[in-house]
């Protein structure tokens, strides 16, 4: 059975902890997920690119996930490159470490343009060991 859930958040620095404990909540809802702590932090970075580098006009940005045999987290925003980037490591560097944390915990994960052209999607996908399928994919 599939579920969704969304929210849209202001695009400032304290959304971002809302965000967290909004995908916690629906994981919870929907009877918990053996990945929980991968997709907090996935949650966290995602959302704060989104407010960071994702809202330039100010609009909200939305947290979305659906479950089916996997988990899959979204966040659209209003920047319409598409481009995100995972920048070369950097031991000094002080930022620029989030895409690497997503691409880590995640079983996959990319960039699209939401269906209706006025957003950019990033998304991650995680599988549910608890779904017990042989077969799951991670495309949204």
């Amino acid at each position: 059975m599939q579920r969704l859930t969304q929210h849209a958040f202001t695009p400032t620095p304290q959304t971002v902890r809302t965000a967290r404990l909004f995908a916690m909540q629906a994981l919870e809802n929907w009877g918990g997920c053996q990945r929980r702590d991968d997709i907090r932090a996935c949650v966290s970075e995602l959302a704060g690119n989104a407010v960071q580098h994702g809202s330039p006009d100010g609009r909200d940005y939305l947290v979305r996930l659906v479950r089916t045999c996997c988990v899959h987290v979204e966040v659209l925003d209003s920047a319409f490159r598409s481009n995100v980037r995972i920048p070369p490591p950097s031991a000094s560097g002080e930022s620029g470490r989030g895409m690497h944390i997503v691409q880590e915990l995640s079983d996959d994960w990319g960039v699209t343009t939401a269906a209706d052209g006025d957003a950019k999607v990033v998304w991650s996908c995680f599988r549910r060991p608890e779904a017990q399928v042989s077969r799951c994919s991670c495309k949204p």
